[in-house]
């Protein structure tokens, strides 16, 4: 080994080795000797850099097939030490000070998020070495540099250029960078770990590590004077809301509510459907042939309350029906999975628009968060399929098989109607929904305003609630409204007087046996 004592050094030991023979030249320029491990070493001699081996540095040769390279004395008292006494006062040559340490990680992350990945190679990309030395520095940022995001490396040249130093401002942002990522990266390990685990009981264990990560900036938050940002959680098995915004101005925090909140409840649908949705409620919804006729019927339900609203879609919107509706009403954001060429030719003259392409995902695995100031509440996201399987009749007279179609169809809609929720339905496309009321039996008079108010007969409607009905009330008024057929999940203590109604009635009732509350 041959270090000139007039020089600083640097380690370099990465893994992304973007732009590395870059700033390795720069240092080498402004009087830095570099000591580098295997694969590094190779790319930076390659490259005609010179730099002595971490062999050659600390005078032991990797074992263990490289797995024990850096984990030396010479090497972490180099970045540990806080000044030159702290290394003469060990009466040892040998020990030098390393000034600077560019790391960066194996790719565990990327490792696990290709699907062939078995479980052993992405033990084996955990990294040891790397995290030691990149805390290590980072805790001497009074004196060390510490470099791990290679988007780093011009601002270091540049203040090396300029100063001829890196300032202890920078090296303090750069360390609370790496407790940052180092922090991620063990995170990422532990819920691997976790999701793998043979004894694992529920994704939602005691100690619960998420990483948000900000995905984009917002207009605004609820209202214009709150600020807010958009984070996603950053795991590969959690990607619930994937979309791409492809026209329009910025989002804010409200249309993402609203458009989460539609592309949930379409996203339930096979056959081509429309969900009108105005303050994170649908307020139509309609499954048909064509998605032509499902806006049709989903806008008929309350055209009043579609004004200014979110529309979701669950196939490929044609620019014949992007034309219709632009030309129709005033929307806020249109929801697709895909749309047809030449979309923007449509859409260019309406720049408050935004177009979002999303990703349609059924049953995909996912948390529904809320916070309760500094505390957050977390469950994991109703996902369950109701089908005809599940039903219970529960009264003598039973409904037909294009009833029970209306009637999973209602409690589809229901599920993502805000409680308490009750929606009234026919041929596969909603009539009247009542939302978010203290009282059943005001969502339900609601339901029947407002399709009273748009001129809808409710006569051999279907009615779907999401919850138990605590009362006979809501029984009564459907006789009245003209309701053939109700679902309800059932449960209360009160079933049995609800069903001796209803057969009085001569109303078909089926219970799901599952309650889907929306608070």
């Amino acid at each position: 080994m041959s270090i000139n004592n007039d020089k600083k050094i640097v380690l370099i030991s990465v893994s992304d080795k973007t732009n590395i023979d870059k700033i390795a030249r720069k240092l080498i320029d402004n009087n830095y000797e570099i000591i580098s491990t295997g694969g590094t070493a190779k790319f930076l001699t390659d490259n005609n850099i010179d730099n002595i081996s971490i062999a050659k540095f600390t005078n032991f040769d990797e074992i263990l097939e490289g797995r024990v390279k850096t984990l030396h004395p010479l090497i972490h008292a180099g970045i540990l030490a806080k000044n030159n006494k702290d290394l003469t006062d060990l009466n040892d040559k040998s020990y030098k000070m390393i000034d600077m340490v560019i790391v960066n990680l194996y790719p565990f992350e990327s490792v696990i998020s290709k699907k062939k990945t078995v479980f052993q190679d992405a033990i084996e990309n955990i990294d040891i070495g790397g995290p030691t030395m990149l805390r290590a520095a980072a805790k001497n940022f009074s004196r060390v540099t510490v470099i791990t995001d290679p988007k780093d490396y011009e601002g270091v040249i540049k203040e090396l250029e300029t100063s001829g130093s890196i300032s202890e401002k920078t090296r303090y942002e750069f360390a609370r960078k790496v407790f940052e990522q180092t922090s991620i990266y063990d995170n990422i390990i532990a819920n691997y770990l976790l999701n793998k685990s043979k004894n694992k009981k529920t994704d939602l264990p005691d100690k619960l590590q998420l990483i948000l990560e900000k995905k984009q900036e917002l207009r605004y938050g609820e209202n214009p004077h709150q600020s807010g940002k958009l984070y996603s959680i950053k795991q590969p098995k959690y990607n619930g809301f994937n979309f791409n915004q492809v026209f329009g101005k910025e989002l804010s925090y409200n249309n993402l509510v609203d458009a989460e909140s539609a592309l949930s409840c379409v996203q339930q649908f096979d056959k081509p459907t429309c969900v009108i949705v105005k303050h994170a409620n649908p307020c139509g919804v309609a499954q048909c042939n064509n998605l032509d006729n499902a806006y049709k019927n989903a806008f008929s339900t309350d055209p009043i309350s579609a004004f200014g609203g979110v529309i979701a879609f669950n196939k490929q919107l044609d620019n014949k029906l992007l034309n219709k509706i632009l030309q129709k009403q005033f929307v806020e954001v249109i929801v697709a999975p895909k749309f047809s060429k030449n979309y923007l030719k449509i859409i260019e003259k309406k720049p408050n628009v935004r177009l979002i392409c999303v990703k349609i995902s059924k049953n995909q695995k996912n948390f529904d968060m809320k916070s309760l100031k500094s505390n957050f509440l977390i469950q994991e996201s109703d996902n369950k399929i109701i089908t005809k399987k599940d039903l219970k009749i529960v009264t003598n007279k039973k409904p037909s098989s294009t009833e029970i179609n209306d009637l999973l169809f209602a409690f589809k809609v229901a599920r993502f109607v805000k409680s308490n929720a009750i929606v009234f339905a026919r041929d596969m496309k909603t009539l009247g929904i009542g939302a978010g009321q203290m009282s059943r039996i005001d969502s339900t008079n609601i339901a029947k305003e407002k399709a009273k108010k748009h001129k809808i007969n409710l006569k051999n409607s279907v009615m779907a609630s999401e919850a138990f009905f605590p009362f006979k009330d809501n029984v009564e008024l459907a006789k009245k409204i003209g309701v053939k057929c109700i679902i309800q999940p059932g449960g209360s203590v009160k079933d049995k007087e609800i069903i001796a109604v209803a057969n009085k009635n001569k109303i078909s009732m089926v219970f799901t046996g599952t309650r889907v509350f929306k608070h």
